[in-house]
């Protein structure tokens, strides 16, 4: 397969319980398109859900929305990259100290998973978060299913 062109959507979420299903359901939609493999989806789809899961409980937003942009390429190869930034307009908040705390609360505590979990299933993530909100651009490469 040759690489193609790239695909994207945006999606603007009010901030209401269970949201983030349909966010994943979309991103899993787009990245099936291109290729990418079940396993990679599922990855891809559990973290997205846990940053809208985050941006909706902890981020104050005046707006009430979460946006979403979805990019995805396949690369050649059997080879796909899915981009997924979260954005909300909320407070923003202390990465290290949102770490530092998860650290402290140790493996006892069903709450407070959510930035090791979106780690884990992603390849790269990066966050930027200031009073006037946060954004978490999330990248996974996956190989595609045959």
């Amino acid at each position: 397969m040759t690489a193609s062109p790239e695909r994207q959507m945006e999606l603007t979420l009010p901030m209401v319980p269970d949201i983030e299903i349909a966010a994943a359901r979309a991103a899993g939609n787009l990245a099936r398109e291109i290729g990418m493999a079940s396993a990679s989806i599922d990855e891809m789809a559990h973290a997205m859900i846990e940053a809208c899961i985050n941006a909706r409980e902890h981020s104050g937003s005046q707006d009430r929305r979460i946006y979403v942009k979805i990019t995805g390429t396949s690369l050649g190869e059997g080879n796909s990259r899915i981009d997924i930034w979260i954005t909300d307009h909320g407070r923003g908040f202390n990465v290290t100290e949102a770490r530092s705390r998860r650290q402290q609360l140790g493996a006892v505590h069903k709450r407070g998973w959510g930035l090791q979990i979106i780690e884990a299933h992603m390849d790269e993530v990066s966050i930027t978060t200031s009073d006037d909100g946060t954004t978490i651009h999330m990248v996974k490469y996956g190989k595609n299913d045959d």
